[in-house]
């Protein structure tokens, strides 16, 4: 004879309902936080819950600050969205990584949404009499997205963005940033875009490979461009004395600079050295194997004086501090040469200056020198310095004054932390949101007042920012192409030089991917002309 149930009705299938009950409010319980956020908040704040230690999802700038150097930037974006929150209205998000182990990357990550936020308070109308006047619309609510450091959760916020396209309130219509050309960015990119049909504008991401999606464009040179703008700008680059070496772990910055480079080399003599990184900002046991090349470069005839590298910027300070240290040939001067990923070396506190400076010879002078030469998004002194004058056309000293007396304002626009535009970062993001906001206002300026413009009309358009229409950035006029692309973006050409006092960035002058400034259009009329190919 069976035991009978302790309590009538509380059979096996009774409780197969049970369980079916609990899973089913499980799974109510999850799809009400991915909505509308938990009854009981993460520790994070609204819209973000804590994973592996970070504070992942959607912030519109309160709650918890990401890390400790967003806070005082955070804050002023939060006040700002609720400034204009019963205006009409659109939301824009930034969409990078809100965090890292790394101190340098840190920096950046704070000079990114430093950038972001100059262009979302400024687009709102600041003056008196554009506050009187209601400025231009709709305004500008803006959403920090972040997708975890090592760009993992990529997945759930841009579902939770796509849900924010949706809603009314939010409006979101254009995800930016983007700021590393790596595949967790392309699959987001895609995602965004062909899935979820959202616009996205990118940041500094430069891969080649980024190219062809549809409701995609983005402001920085592709590292084609960059490379075909740099061979333009110095003929007096010797190949017969250079010497590539490369990534070869795939990654689309690297592969992307390992082509543009190939092409460039083929007259070299000498057979490429290869390495293989364990990952973007890993670095691994690559000293030991830099400090072998480093040797082998001394000896090899003809003799090397320039190396092209192609690689992320930790390992290129890798390579820089072991060529430095550790080469015989120490009274050999040599030029290093890589991509916009350099620009931010020079903040990079491992980076051995004094091994960079060589040794010092007579009368005080230093001799066996490294220097880097690299193309970069932006350079401040790319628009304000006389020696070489810009040209008139391509970009603007204005634009750039704008955004460096921006960044220094005090209250009500800051403060916002230590601000510096010298790595490209501030720069690329404010301009490519300043690209997503002309963009969306664009469908808006000729409409009825309070009309939000459809993802659509936007994604599809981005072309349209040329011409008159062009956005004139701090990095210099964006134009865009029919495939998304800004065409014959202007290239600073960079040399980190050891000697130079403050270590800085040294401005050598602008370079143009079609070799030259884009031509003069119809008198007053400021205009880009994109040529038919």
């Amino acid at each position: 004879m069976t035991d009978a149930p302790d309590h009538p009705g509380h059979g096996p299938v009774f409780m197969a309902a049970v369980a079916l009950g609990v899973v089913m409010a499980l799974l109510a319980a999850w799809f009400a936080w991915e909505e509308f956020g938990p009854e009981n908040p993460d520790p994070c704040g609204p819209g973000l819950r804590t994973t592996n230690g970070e504070c992942i999802g959607v912030s519109d700038g309160g709650g918890k600050p990401f890390m400790a150097e967003l806070t005082d930037v955070m804050k002023r974006i939060k006040e700002e969205n609720d400034r204009i929150d019963d205006q009409p209205h659109v939301t824009i998000a930034l969409m990078i990584p809100m965090t890292s182990d790394h101190g340098e990357v840190r920096k950046q990550i704070l000079h990114e949404v430093q950038g972001a936020y100059i262009a979302q308070y400024f687009a709102n109308g600041t003056t008196k009499a554009e506050k009187q006047n209601g400025g231009e619309h709709p305004k500008i609510r803006m959403v920090l997205a972040n997708v975890g450091k090592n760009r993992d959760q990529w997945r759930p916020v841009a579902d939770r963005l796509a849900r924010l396209a949706k809603d009314e309130k939010h409006n979101l219509r254009t995800v930016f940033g983007f700021d590393l050309s790596v595949r967790p960015t392309a699959q987001a990119i895609a995602y965004l875009t062909k899935k979820k049909q959202i616009p996205v504008v990118g940041g500094p991401i430069t891969g080649d490979e980024f190219t062809g999606y549809p409701m995609f464009a983005r402001i920085a040179p592709t590292n084609s461009d960059q490379a075909d703008a740099l061979v333009h700008f110095d003929k007096t680059l010797d190949l017969q004395h250079a010497i590539l070496v490369k990534d070869t772990r795939p990654d689309p910055y690297n592969e992307s600079l390992l082509h543009a480079y190939d092409r460039k080399l083929k007259r070299s003599p000498h057979e490429p050295m290869p390495f293989d990184s364990e990952g973007p900002d890993t670095e691994g046991g690559l000293s030991g194997e830099f400090k072998r090349m480093a040797t082998d470069i001394c000896v090899l005839r003809p003799k090397v004086n320039t190396v092209y590298f192609a690689g992320r910027p930790t390992h290129l300070r890798q390579f820089l501090n072991e060529l430095a240290r550790n080469r015989p040939c120490k009274e050999e001067s040599f030029t290093v040469v890589s991509g916009s990923g350099a620009s931010t070396l020079y903040a990079d506190g491992k980076l051995d200056w004094n091994a960079l400076r060589g040794l010092r010879g007579d009368g005080g002078r230093w001799k066996g020198k490294v220097t880097v030469l690299y193309t970069s998004i932006s350079h401040p002194d790319g628009w304000l310095s006389k020696r070489p004058r810009p040209p008139e056309t391509g970009g603007s000293p204005a634009a750039v004054r704008e955004l460096m007396q921006r960044l220094a304002a005090p209250s009500p626009v800051g403060p916002i932390g230590p601000a510096d535009i010298y790595d490209s970062r501030t720069v690329s993001v404010h301009d490519s949101a300043k690209t997503a906001i002309a963009g969306i206002r664009l469908h808006a300026e000729s409409r009825r007042s309070g009309y939000i413009p459809t993802l659509r009309e936007i994604g599809t358009d981005w072309n349209a920012l040329r011409g008159v229409h062009k956005v004139d950035g701090a990095s210099g006029w964006i134009c865009i192409d029919n495939k998304g692309n800004a065409y014959n973006k202007a290239v600073a050409v960079v040399r980190l030089d050891p000697e130079v006092r403050g270590e800085r960035p040294t401005f050598v002058g602008l370079a143009w991917p079609e070799r030259f400034p884009p031509p003069k259009g119809q008198e007053g009329s400021g205009s880009c002309q994109i040529p038919r190919t």
